[in-house]
């Protein structure tokens, strides 16, 4: 994806409980906004059927689910995301969730982006989760795996920018 127009530099996060409160605010910021985000909570919401409706009028979507589970669910789930339209979806970035993701999204114009460390773990988030790893050398290593299996790019932290960079 090539970003062309300034509104598509700006992704409006639709963080919100329902679908009627999601479409109020696509609603009010109509044409000056091209690019959703539809995590967790609104896609259980009945978002995707969102997804799907705002991706088919022209809007870009990103889907922030953040998939993590067996090869072949991630892969299937995957499948439905490009149906669907979207432009984005996060995995975790683990290697074979990252394969499986980038098997999934086969040749439609999904993007893939693997989840390095979660932006609210610290260092001792990251050792209780059973990493031995410093939180900078996990990030490191993830970067590693998301190219490995081909994805589009990760997800991070502002603050772990250079390290993404230098990865």
């Amino acid at each position: 994806m090539t970003v062309r127009d300034v509104r598509d530099r700006l992704i409006v996060g639709l963080d919100v409980a329902t679908v009627e409160e999601a479409e109020a605010m696509v609603l009010r910021l109509g044409d000056t906004v091209t690019f959703y985000k539809i995590g967790f909570e609104l896609a259980l919401a009945g978002g995707l059927v969102l997804a799907e409706r705002l991706a088919g009028s022209g809007k870009n979507v990103f889907v922030d689910l953040k998939l993590h589970d067996i090869g072949q669910t991630v892969e299937k789930a995957t499948r439905q995301v490009a149906r669907l339209g979207a432009t984005f979806l996060t995995v975790h970035s683990y290697p074979q969730t990252l394969k499986a993701a980038a098997a999934g999204r086969g040749d439609s114009g999904l993007k893939v982006l693997g989840v390095t460390v979660l932006t609210s773990w610290d260092a001792a988030d990251v050792a209780e989760a059973g990493f031995s790893d410093t939180p900078e050398r996990l990030i490191a290593r993830r970067v590693g795996h998301a190219r490995a299996a081909g994805v589009d790019g990760v997800i991070c932290a502002p603050t772990d920018l250079a390290i993404v960079r230098d990865a």
